[in-house]
């Protein structure tokens, strides 16, 4: 019964490392740009201290340097003295060393022979590395895009408020940042699953600068990260394992 439960636990934690959704989000306004990452109970990013903190934390330890230079100015005479005891350590270990080396080239020469599972896959020459960068192109494609297919980009807000002095120049503004955002939108739809909150694209004239806002959330879980992996690797070897029947 203990048994059991613990086996009922251990699958339980399993399952909520797998399937608990990893979030990084990231946001743009007016030239700064901040991202935070959170998995379970883990954070990174905009919630970390900033760097400046740590920076003057460490700056009063150093303060005692100036102290050293008296206490190092009296033990000269005995480090002179001691050079001549240290320079035999490093040969005694130098003339002991290529005893083990010697043994260490005797067993990867024997697992070469052997035919290790690494050994079979390493290109002897460059057709054979170009022909094992297209099997693992060939055994990446499906898992990819898979995997692509599973990471959610959602609430995608956008600001962009475009202006400029001239009327017409800032029409034109107008226009190509409707096109760019829109078609980089229908391109990430081909690969992703993406869900938009809103898009605000506003044109203000006599304005000498405009404002770009932006902000989104991109979701995956470990689980299909993992599968991803699995898939990559059964496809690379079944290729691999049946080019090797055809030879």
């Amino acid at each position: 019964m203990i048994l059991r439960i613990i086996l009922l636990t251990l699958l339980l934690i399993l399952l909520i490392l797998l399937f608990a959704p990893a979030r990084v989000w990231l946001s743009y306004d007016e030239g700064t740009f901040c991202w935070r990452a959170r998995y379970l109970f883990l954070r990174k990013g905009a919630d970390s201290p900033p760097p400046g903190k740590q920076s003057d934390e460490s700056a009063p330890r150093q303060s005692p340097a100036p102290d050293k230079p008296p206490m190092t100015s009296e033990p000269k005479p005995a480090s002179r003295s001691q050079k001549p005891e240290q320079t035999p350590q490093p040969q005694e270990a130098s003339k002991a060393e290529p005893e083990p080396s010697k043994e260490e080239s005797s067993r990867k020469e024997s697992e070469k022979k052997s035919g290790g599972i690494l050994a079979k896959y390493k290109p002897q020459s460059l057709s054979e590395g170009i022909d094992l960068a297209l099997d693992l192109l060939h055994a990446a494609g499906k898992p990819l895009r898979w995997l692509l297919r599973r990471i959610t980009i959602r609430d995608i807000d956008l600001d962009l408020t475009v202006s400029d002095p001239d009327a017409a120049v800032c029409a034109i503004r107008f226009g190509k940042v409707n096109i760019a955002v829109y078609n980089t939108l229908a391109l990430l739809c081909q690969f992703f699953r993406v869900r938009k909150k809103q898009i605000r694209i506003c044109c203000i004239y006599n304005q000498p600068h405009g404002t770009y806002r932006g902000s989104c959330q991109i979701r995956v879980c470990p689980a299909v990260i993992l599968g991803a992996v699995i898939g990559f690797g059964a496809r690379f070897l079944y290729r691999q394992h049946k080019a090797g029947k055809a030879a």
